[in-house]
């Protein structure tokens, strides 16, 4: 067994099934419990070595890394331009604003979609938006069409929508359990890896010094390409059913519902324990983008800009990993991880926040103009920004991770992860739309940005501690092997 998929000891359930349901988890559904265990030496001698690849998770976990190399993590090479890397912010911000608002009209609802649709399908609606995105920067940065950049915007909110639902109920379901921190880290990684290509591209093409207004249109060409090879990759994507741990264990996966009895338990989903207490923080996990692309476009030269993409995700990928070993830490219980994560996340988001409204204090009493890269500024400006480029990952990633850690099944990860990433673009489009008010200003933005993250804290704080000490989707897995090993017993007696 590898040291991704070895299972942490000495893990109690801490109660029965219904009780670990009941910490913001939706009830089960009928569940087809054929195959849910694999013997893997069985598996190994039926099924060609190709296929037994293709059906690993950590196979299907690295085919979604792609995915997000080529569509989310060029977009946030784009915003790692600041203001999408055109001459002035708003018109990103207005057209960033109106993508956010329709993704989180598509995830609220994405539950009941992606659940009939199937991840797999999914993941190809939104592969085939990607696109839409690079080519509309292209052709408001080449010939001033502001039209396809806004209403392009709407598009790719609808298919980064479905997307998202899709990839968020499947990064939670994939993992093993005591693998899940490091699988969500090379999750982050690979968006990060995504922003370094995209940040080299940046760099190579706007890096001569005294250029103003925005990024060369060639730049996005580039992004382009990269976007359209996303869609092979999703074609690739495995039903969850299919997938086998190496621990030997499949994902469990119920029986589908019907879309009226879906869409009856959206209303669940939201008003469920899980995402009641989690709704503040998902909402302040994505709000610091807008604030923070807004200050890099408002207050950096276009090169400075363009460097800023290149280097700021490298940190990112040491602080992912290093959460992730953390949240895996095989000596402390599930529960004393999870408090030991949010402690992290949140000590590091607090000194970034405060080194940001330090700046902007005093860049509100004497402008200091388009900062390069070669002035003794440059240095104590971009490093609040350099860092929020790490400590807003973590956030996110030790999200998911939490939210894995209360799944019954992969259609409740579907659903608890539809509602956060609402909840999520909410927060970006709140926080773009703003940004699109307060211009050169953004102490207001890192203002409100600190008082979301002291209001999420309260309500994480219950939630942390109601923290099962196993995934109960585990714990019911277990449950249904011994009742089946009855029934063989059962049969065998009665022979």
């Amino acid at each position: 067994m590898s040291k991704l998929d070895a299972p942490p000891p000495n893990t109690y359930a801490g109660g029965d099934d219904d009780a670990l349901r009941g910490q913001g988890s939706l009830p089960m559904n009928p569940t087809n419990v054929a195959d849910e265990t694999v013997d893997m030496d069985a598996y190994r001698k039926s099924v060609p070595r190709w296929k037994r690849i293709y059906q690993h998770s950590l196979t299907q976990m690295m085919l979604l890394s792609v995915q997000g190399f080529c569509g989310p993590a060029m977009d946030d090479a784009i915003a790692g331009l600041g203001g999408g890397g055109l001459a002035t912010p708003q018109t990103s911000n207005v057209a960033t604003a109106i993508n956010y608002a329709t993704l989180a009209t598509v995830c609220l609802f994405g539950g009941p979609l992606v659940n009939k649709l199937g991840t797999k399908w999914a993941l190809v609606i939104g592969a085939m938006s990607f696109p839409i995105r690079g080519s509309s920067y292209y052709c408001n940065s080449k010939f001033g069409t502001q039209w396809y950049l806004i209403f392009g915007s709407f598009f790719t909110g609808i298919g980064t929508g479905c997307w998202y639902v899709a990839e968020s109920g499947a990064i939670m379901s994939l993992a093993p359990s005591g693998a899940r921190g490091k699988y969500l880290a090379l999750w982050i990684v690979s968006r990060n890896l995504g922003q370094l290509v995209g940040g080299a591209i940046n760099l190579a093409k706007n890096h001569v010094k005294g250029v103003v207004g925005g990024v060369t249109p060639d730049t996005y060409i580039a992004f382009l390409i990269i976007e359209s090879l996303a869609l092979p990759f999703a074609l690739l994507i495995s039903p969850l059913e299919r997938v086998v741990r190496s621990d030997g264990t499949r994902i469990l996966v119920s029986e589908k519902l019907t879309f009226k009895q879906e869409f009856k338990l959206i209303g669940f989903t939201m008003s469920s324990k899980l995402i009641l207490l989690s709704a503040l923080w998902a909402f302040w996990s994505f709000f610091y983008s807008g604030t923070w692309s807004t200050y890099l476009a408002t207050y950096f030269s276009v090169r400075s800009r363009a460097l800023s993409s290149l280097i700021s995700p490298f940190f990112c990928i040491v602080g992912c990993f290093g959460l992730g070993f953390i949240l895996d830490i095989k000596s402390l219980s599930q529960r004393r991880r999870a408090q030991l994560g949010l402690f992290t996340v949140v000590i590091l988001n607090l000194g970034v926040y405060i080194w940001s409204i330090v700046m902007q204090a005093e860049f509100n009493a004497a402008n200091p103009g388009k900062i390069d890269w070669d002035e003794s500024l440059y240095a104590s400006s971009f490093l609040p920004y350099f860092f929020v480029q790490t400590t807003g990952p973590l956030s996110q990633s030790y999200m998911y991770w939490l939210l894995s850690s209360f799944a019954t099944d992969a259609q409740a990860n579907v659903r608890n992860g539809a509602a956060f990433r609402c909840l999520e673009a909410v927060g970006q489009a709140i926080s773009y739309g703003m940004n699109t008010q307060i211009k050169a200003n953004t102490l207001v933005g890192f203002c409100v940005t600190l008082a979301l993250m002291g209001a999420a804290v309260g309500p994480m704080l219950v939630l942390v501690n109601a923290t099962p000490d196993r995934i109960p989707a585990d714990v019911i897995l277990e449950a249904q092997e011994v009742q089946q090993e009855k029934k063989v017993e059962e049969l065998k007696a009665g022979e």
